[in-house]
């Protein structure tokens, strides 16, 4: 994999160093958009590949390691970047964590990369097409425009994702075209993807004739089952409503091979789960593979090297070290200061979410970690606010002469789970409720997740068994998808395409808050949290305290996130806090238990007012009345679909679910008007135009 890697690296340099419109330049450059020569460009593989590779380039750029693929997928009830109040009116990456999205220059600069990358696209599959080569049948050439179509069909699904209906090319901007396209219905776009990829499919190679780090015939069949759900999926509509296409005119049209070998035709949203259940099954027929039975293996081959063909990634974009790829950087188990360089993640986990594994689900301490490395040889324990993305780590490297930045660590864009998944939901939709193909298919994520556990009988046989009807099934779905790619930053399409984003925010506020009113002993009195010290703690099967022995340098567990100790009791009443700033500065060994605050920290509870700092006083009998205040990080953290129904924390915002979750981002505010009145960001929910 080095060897490639440098190779590509090499590639993308060379073509920089070219007259074509950078991804570092601020617009296309009408000078330099001749395409006379895309024949000439595109005439032969090696050429081509130079081409090709500077469509990867784009993936290396701020815009995508830093923004699209890791820091703009939260806030949902998975990944996280708690913000607080003040923080809610900052128009920067917090904004759009916390869904309230204002315009600044991250926005701008994703949108003009993200049309380039399709631009360039659009130029390589104009080029080869109208090659020799490619026209007379060489295979090289064939893999190269299959790819062309494939990153073309990704920036795409990104953008759609994001921004809602896009302006939609399928040829190169020129200078007698520049391309002032407007909106287009995001389905149609969806819609012409699926059938390119259908086109293309059967001439690309597998990922055993070169490698996971390029797009492959089986990520080509792979990513038809995913846009196809989105196909048949929700949206955001322009009128600022979460709904499915009702369209099926010939733009809405496909038409496909069953896995029957009979031809039909797809145009009605129920159409395209047929389509997603076709391409899964000829995947499956053509190039089935068993998954990797150590979960936490796939993402350290991506650490130090990439995962190998037939394997559980069907494409991973692949980055050289002190070049390409934020993993371990903005994204990642954190690491303050090491000889491998330092990063720490801006995405974390819900603690809803932490704490919905089973014990025993192998995924689980992969996923979901309370600790951070301080230095080479000394962890440090994360509160609530601060559970760590854990698959990847940058202290696993074996580079030791890795910048911050620029961690060289691989990216998963899509594993072969996710297609088995997509495939037992397809099938219950189609079915109304899961057939054995959709219970076979999650049996063998879960048989994964549970290959060592004592309750894998309970666990997976059993589990499954108990799945009898549709409501139950995708419910199970839904969460089996949180566990398998937490961390891996797809859980906020997939929320938008189920219409369950509302309802996600909500599960996970309302867990939260009713957790930590019962660790800390309050009632809920005339719209207050009032601390009632007789009030009796029921144990959960949650921890509001996570206590831990410190020895070299490392954190020893005493309790799990499940596993509730009674504070007042020895030998938990004596335990203490152990500050990152005495581990750098002390021993590597401290005696006696320590803890960390978990749920117990979501409200905090005072004899004090915290906006006037005085005491509350005494009530009718004399005791000190304690109040509890639930942190600004509960109630701002979703503030777009909060605001105005969320304030002390103690409201019911049940209504929120039939509220709509504001994803879409505004177009940029140059773009629209530059667009001359094409543009505009009427409609789709948008908070801030």
């Amino acid at each position: 994999r080095n060897n490639m890697k440098k190779k590509f690296l090499y590639i993308v340099t060379l073509i920089c160093g070219l007259s074509f419109t950078t991804s570092c330049e601020d617009m296309l450059d009408t000078k330099s958009l001749s395409t006379d020569n895309l024949e000439y460009l595109c005439s032969n593989p090696t050429d081509t590949r130079k081409m090709i590779a500077h469509v990867y380039s784009f993936f290396c750029e701020d815009t995508y390691t830093s923004r699209m693929s890791t820091n703009w997928m939260q806030n949902t009830d998975v990944e996280i970047g708690f913000i607080t109040k003040a923080q809610v009116a900052v128009a920067d990456r917090r904004s759009v964590w916390g869904l309230d999205m204002k315009q600044f220059s991250d926005i701008k600069n994703c949108w003009d990369n993200s049309l380039k990358a399709i631009d360039f696209a659009n130029q390589c599959i104009e080029g080869i097409e109208n090659s020799a080569m490619y026209l007379e049948g060489n295979k090289d050439m064939k893999q190269l425009h299959g790819e062309a179509y494939c990153l073309r069909a990704y920036w795409y699904w990104l953008m759609c994702n994001f921004w809602a209906d896009v302006p939609y090319a399928t040829t190169p901007t020129t200078k007698d075209n520049m391309h002032n396209d407007p909106r287009t219905d995001k389905n149609i776009i969806y819609s012409q993807c699926i059938q390119d990829l259908i086109n293309v499919e059967e001439e690309m190679m597998w990922s055993n004739d070169m490698t996971v780090e390029y797009m492959n015939r089986e990520f080509a069949l792979g990513f038809i089952v995913k846009l196809a759900m989105f196909r048949a999926g929700y949206s955001m509509q322009a009128d600022g409503t979460m709904a499915r296409c009702t369209q099926t005119g010939e733009e809405y049209t496909i038409n496909y091979i069953d896995e029957n070998g009979a031809s039909q035709t797809a145009s009605s949203a129920d159409d395209y789960y047929k389509v997603a259940k076709a391409y899964a099954l000829k995947l499956i027929k053509l190039k089935d593979r068993s998954l990797e039975t150590n979960f936490k293996t796939i993402f350290d081959n991506e650490i130090n090297g990439c995962n190998p063909a037939n394997g559980d990634v069907l494409f991973e974009m692949g980055f050289v070290p002190n070049s390409g790829g934020d993993i371990g950087w903005c994204h990642g188990l954190s690491v303050v200061a090491s000889s491998r360089g330092a990063g720490t993640s801006y995405t974390n986990f819900t603690p809803y979410y932490a704490c919905s594994f089973d014990k025993q689900d192998q995924r689980l301490n992969v996923t979901c970690l309370n600790y951070r490395w301080l230095n080479d040889n000394k962890q440090g324990a994360c509160d609530v606010w601060g559970i760590q993305p854990a698959k990847w780590c940058r202290m696993d490297m074996t580079n030791t002469t890795v910048k911050d930045k620029g961690t060289g660590i691989n990216w998963p864009i899509l594993r072969y789970a996710d297609v088995l998944l997509l495939l037992a939901e397809a099938d219950n939709e189609i079915n109304n409720g899961p057939t054995q193909i959709a219970k076979e298919m999650l049996q063998r994520v879960r048989e994964r997740a549970f290959i060592k556990a004592s309750n894998k009988d309970e666990m997976v046989t059993n589990y499954i068994n108990k799945l009898s009807n549709y409501n139950d099934f995708r419910t199970a779905i839904i969460k089996e998808r949180a566990w398998e790619f937490g961390g891996e930053n797809i859980r906020k399409f997939d929320l938008i395409r189920w219409n369950y984003y509302s309802d996600a925010i909500v599960n996970t506020i309302d867990w939260m808050r009713n957790v930590a009113i019962n660790y800390q002993q309050l009632d809920e009195v005339n719209g207050e949290l009032i601390y009632n010290k007789n009030k009796d703690i029921e144990d959960l099967g949650i921890a509001p305290r996570l206590y831990y022995n410190y020895k070299n340098g490392s954190l020893e567990f005493e309790n799990d996130y499940f596993t509730y100790r009674n504070q007042s009791s020895s030998p938990y009443n004596t335990a203490e806090t152990l500050k990152d700033d005495d581990i750098k500065s002390s021993n590597a060994t401290f005696d006696g238990l320590k803890y960390i605050n978990f749920v117990e920290s979501l409200i905090s509870v005072s004899n004090k007012d915290p906006e006037t700092n005085q005491p509350y006083g005494t009530d009718e009998n004399g005791n000190e009345i304690k109040k509890g205040i639930v942190q600004e990080r509960v109630l701002y953290s979703w503030h777009g679909l909060t605001d105005g129904a969320l304030i002390t924390g103690t409201e019911d915002i049940s209504s929120l679910r039939n509220k709509v979750t504001p994803y879409v981002f505004p177009i940029p505010t140059d773009r629209v008007i530059s667009s001359n009145g094409v543009l505009s960001n009427d409609g789709y929910s948008i908070r801030n135009k």
